[in-house]
């Protein structure tokens, strides 16, 4: 709770110091669910919101092979509080959010911090957001896990994708004002992941291109459900990202290193979404590739070897909304060693399907899905969770 009271006392500061001391600033108080709670001053100029995220799932495995035993589970997945806090309208903006379930926390660095940036947008074409955030590499990771159409996201993208860490990126959501229909991200970040620093001599370089040639509109792609089933929408995007001397198997995420900071990671991303009516496809590509596959090291006076985590992979995903409240899904992924196979990358595929209850959109729905996960075919295990999301 004594964070929880930091954050609290620390938005407060911000609203009140983006207006003059002697100046009355009168208030108003919003609050809807599904929307939060939040203070605002009566123009709009200045405000500050809290929401709260919670979500409940239970997973039961049953693998193929007779000498594993099936295991069963109940667990509080992700368990987070967010805040926002705006200034001069939205010249200046800031989010914080705290993750509290130990499996939102990265073990190596276990901190609830996961987000803490500010933005500021002084031009449509040119906005810099600077702090901890998520990376702009990739659609999927990007897309809060609370807005998603299945209970989590593709192995895939659990293996090969950029999380979170800190840094400074420029942005745009509507590069020269066409209507959304092209935007882009550039970033520099420490490239040692969230909450921590490894002391070696390195950054993390990411960038991300998307256009939507129809029917682009802001905010679109941060939702794999098609709500608001207007008009077609199409976009294609492309990323990239260079991680130089991380000390983490995963560029970001991961084991870390016996050996120090030595990896080169190298990353390329590719991927392209359809909405129309309430249909929703997806299809995403990852790369991954160590430019020297390994290491070796005296340390402690042990000569010690890491090997890095290479590989590529690709999913693809469709749904269909049904009467605004239903919806069915189903998505196919594989995920392929690249490079040395001593890295500990294992390759897998998935095949699987979902079904989801919206009561009010992401901020009240029910999700079950049934996954199929193998190496070889035959010797996989059926995978199924039901999760239950509730975010006020």
């Amino acid at each position: 709770m004594r964070v929880a009271h930091v954050v609290l006392a620390s938005s407060l500061l911000f609203v009140a110091a983006s207006a003059d001391a002697d100046d009355e600033i009168p208030l108003k108080l919003r609050g809807e669910f599904g929307e939060g709670f939040g203070v605002e001053t009566v123009d709009g100029s200045f405000g500050m919101g809290v929401r709260a995220r919670a979500q409940t799932r239970t997973t039961v495995v049953v693998p193929e092979a007779e000498d594993e035993d099936p295991t069963a589970d109940f667990q509080i997945r992700r368990l987070r509080v967010t805040l926002d806090a705006h200034g001069w309208g939205d010249l200046l903006t800031m989010k914080i959010q705290l993750a509290f379930a130990p499996l939102d926390q990265d073990p190596v660095a276990p901190v609830p911090l996961r987000d803490a940036y500010v933005t500021f947008a002084p031009l449509r074409d040119l906005k810099i957001r600077a702090g901890q955030m998520k990376v702009p590499f990739g659609r999927q990771r990007v897309v809060s896990s609370g807005s998603l159409q299945m209970a989590d996201r593709s192995i895939v993208t659990g293996e090969l994708n950029l999380d979170r860490d800190v840094g400074v990126q420029l942005l745009s959501e509507d590069l020269f004002g066409a209507n959304g229909v092209l935007g882009y991200n550039l970033g520099v970040f420490g490239g040692d992941g969230r909450n921590r620093v490894s002391g070696g001599f390195g950054f993390l370089y990411a960038g991300r291109i998307a256009i939507r040639p129809v029917g682009g509109e802001l905010g679109d792609d941060l939702d794999e459900v098609d709500f608001k089933q207007n008009k077609p929408r199409l976009q294609i995007a492309a990323s990239g990202a260079f991680n130089h001397q991380t000390d983490r198997a995963r560029s970001t995420i991961g084991d870390v290193f016996q050996t120090g900071p030595w990896a080169d990671y190298a990353h390329v991303g590719a991927d392209t979404s359809f909405k129309f009516a309430g249909l929703s496809m997806t299809g995403e590509f990852f790369l991954r590739r160590a430019l020297v596959d390994q290491n070796t090291a005296d340390v402690e006076g042990e000569l010690l070897t890491d090997v890095a985590r290479s590989g590529y992979g690709g999913f693809f995903q469709v749904g269909q909304l049904i009467a605004k409240k239903y919806e069915i899904s189903a998505r196919a992924g594989s995920l392929h060693v690249l490079g040395d196979p001593e890295g500990g990358l294992k390759p897998e595929k998935e095949l699987g399907g979902a079904l989801s209850y919206y009561g009010k959109k992401h901020a009240l729905k029910l999700q079950a899905d049934v996954f199929y996960l193998w190496e070889t075919w035959g010797e996989g295990k059926v995978q199924t969770r039901l999760q239950l999301q509730v975010a006020p």
